[in-house]
């Protein structure tokens, strides 16, 4: 009984962001929508890229104000909260027989992270809004993020 209702506490709070996904984000395993998986693959990257501000402006925030720097911020919460789901999903497909698909969803989420995550911010910083310009990365967090790695 107790597993029934907080089921419904979590269906009731998840209800209003699976309602707006479901209107913007068209579903391409119905017949009517197959042709629109790039508009779908396009608006889910959309969505993903608002959910990842949102969350580091929150574990920023956050951090600021427990007085932890954002480079251990980043490593622990961020770090966990983008591996975490490509871990079930790996097991889940893995338990599945898919072994192979595991391991091209771990591999492929880090390579897709890299060359879009920051290719695509860089590349417009270079080639759109200041022409020519390079990107500064800050040395003391990445020194710490290899370390730790």
């Amino acid at each position: 009984p107790a597993d029934g209702k907080m089921n419904k506490v979590k269906w009731l709070l998840t209800w209003p962001l699976i309602f707006v996904l479901f209107c913007t984000i068209p579903n391409c395993s119905k017949p009517r929508w197959e042709r629109f998986f790039m508009l779908t693959f396009v608006l889910s990257t959309l969505w993903i890229a608002l959910f990842s501000y949102f969350m580091v402006w929150m574990v920023t925030v956050i951090g600021y104000t427990l007085g932890i720097p954002d480079v251990i911020m980043g490593i622990t919460f961020l770090a966990a909260g983008t591996s975490v789901p490509d871990c079930m999903a790996s097991l889940i497909v893995a338990r599945q027989g898919l072994g192979d698909m595991a391991v091209s969803n771990t591999i492929g989420s880090n390579v897709f992270d890299i060359l879009v995550g920051l290719g695509v911010p860089w590349g417009l910083q270079t080639m759109a809004i200041a022409s020519g310009s390079t990107v500064r990365i800050l040395g003391k967090s990445l020194i710490c993020s290899f370390c730790l790695v």
